[in-house]
């Protein structure tokens, strides 16, 4: 019962903070959500001393987590969509778990809740979601039916492709937009098998992807191009990161625990590896690991993991793990203080209290959160506060950490208002590569030629805006556009006087 309270707590909390992400100030909690869950439940796990306590555990975790996929059919169409369909599918293991006694009511119980599942999934537009039902229906085909394991095998392989194949088409740009991404990504593992650092995706690929089209005219892919942040598949996102021997060895484990769990033969075994086999496909066309309910849904299976029955019984193992678990809940709760502390900076500002938050961002240096999502908020603060001298510097130092469209454009501005025109075109043709697409940095640039001196230059950036494909309109984009073409018709005017 410990268990189940502390995993319907973190579950619920997981939820409440994605559902009220646009209205609340304390996002930066979900973050924390999955340590803290590991802290409160290591030692009702470690006292689990035999396989009957295990699996009631187990049994109420399961419970817990088909509520919270079942509150995730009625938020389906809501904000966040895909995020719930993620919730709702990685459920299913619990909800086949539950009902799978092979008698006709809990099959026909079962089967009306796939229904369910399926439609909210569907309504969200989540492809992945769909792809995901798919092969939950063919394993719960195989429960009713008792396919073979030849059978089970071309059945699902048949049908992931069938349901990938189309599903790609039914957003043409969005998959082609992935594939793109998905090369840059593999470009850069070539580069560096041995990864690019922590955080090493989120600090170089913008620049990558700048670098592409700064040599390439490649116009479908430039009007797909957005601020990249996730590579969108978790293996690459590793093997950039940290290199392609962790991810093997990643791989490796991964393998050796099916293999484990497959030789068990039993309920608890199975419905294990069809949450592994549901989570290993969202992690190849998404990022659930940034989602805080994904990694507490994987903690509710480790009573049945192999290895569980031996860490209660053994007190030379017990030990150590207390001590290593005091370590960690140090290293997470000075974590947890420090963006504290950080967004309550924030705050302050906001508040119109600025003396006292740029006390406490002065303290940057000493706290122990993501450098790069900090300093950016920082340049923020300063940027809004017109303290453009500052902020460049620490946009400056936030480029070591971060490159994106956001920083580029916030570094540009700060140059042109310190009267550096020459870097502010420089970081605004570096904004324009990373998102080609975008109107404003271009128009930026056509602004400061003008205002130079330089109508060649003016002609010709003013020339690319009109030719350039609109890939949302908007009234912004109409006012630049009409814009440019008063200004280079009175360019045309003044020529032709001068004749």
């Amino acid at each position: 019962m410990p268990t189940a309270i502390i995993i319907l707590t973190a579950l619920l909390l997981s939820v409440f903070f994605r559902y009220g992400a646009a209205g609340t100030e304390t996002v930066w909690w979900e973050s924390h959500i999955p340590a803290l869950t590991v802290i409160a439940l290591s030692l009702p796990v470690l006292a689990a001393r035999n396989d009957g306590a295990r699996r009631r555990a187990f049994t109420m975790s399961m419970a817990v987590i088909s509520i919270v996929g079942i509150a995730g059919i009625f938020l389906a169409t809501r904000q966040n969509t895909s995020i719930y369909a993620m919730c709702i599918t990685l459920a299913v293991p619990s909800f086949t778990y539950l009902l799978d006694t092979g008698k006709r009511t809990s099959l026909v119980a079962l089967s009306i809740l796939y229904i369910l599942c399926i439609a909210a999934v569907s309504l969200a537009g989540s492809r992945t979601g769909i792809i995901a039902m798919s092969l939950s229906v063919v394993y719960l085909l195989h429960r009713i039916l008792h396919f073979g394991r030849r059978t089970m095998i071309i059945a699902v392989t048949t049908t992931f492709i069938t349901a990938t194949v189309l599903l790609l088409n039914v957003k043409g740009d969005s998959s082609r937009g992935r594939a793109f991404i998905l090369k840059n990504t593999v470009s850069m593992i070539a580069e560096k098998p041995t990864g690019w650092g922590d955080r090493g995706f989120e600090a170089n690929y913008m620049l990558r992807q700048a670098g592409y089209f700064r040599n390439n005219g490649n116009e479908t892919a430039a009007m797909l191009a957005d601020d990249i942040k996730h590579p969108l598949n978790e293996f690459l996102y590793i093997a950039v990161n940290h290199g392609v021997h962790v991810l093997l060895f990643l791989l490796s484990a991964i393998l050796l625990l099916a293999l484990l769990l497959y030789r068990r033969h039993t309920k608890e075994s199975r419905c294990t590896l069809h949450f592994m086999a549901l989570l290993i496909l969202w992690c190849c066309f998404s990022y659930p690991f940034s989602v805080a309910s994904v990694p507490v849904m994987m903690l509710a299976y480790l009573p049945v993991l192999p290895g569980a029955d031996i860490m209660p019984q053994k007190r030379y193992l017990r030990c150590p793990a207390l001590l290593l678990l005091l370590l960690f809940t140090g290293i997470q709760l000075r974590s947890f203080n420090d963006e504290r502390l950080w967004n309550k900076a924030i705050g302050e500002y906001r508040g119109g209290n600025k003396d006292a938050a740029m006390e406490l961002f002065g303290k940057w240096e000493s706290l122990h959160i993501d450098k790069g999502a900090m300093l950016f908020s920082l340049a923020t603060v300063e940027y809004n506060n017109k303290d453009y001298e500052k902020c460049i510097e620490v946009c400056n130092r936030c480029s070591n950490h971060l490159s994106s469209y956001d920083l580029e454009f916030i570094l540009a501005n700060s140059y042109l208002f310190t009267g550096n025109d020459e870097k502010a075109l420089e970081h605004f043709e570096i904004a324009h590569k990373m998102c080609p697409n975008r109107f404003v940095p271009l128009y930026k640039q056509f602004k400061i030629y003008k205002e130079l001196g330089d109508t060649a230059r003016m002609i010709n950036i003013g020339n690319e805006i009109l030719v350039k494909r609109v890939k949302v309109p908007s009234r912004k984009i109409d006012i630049i556009l009409n814009n440019v073409r008063y200004e280079l018709g009175q360019i045309k005017d003044s020529d032709i006087t001068a004749i």
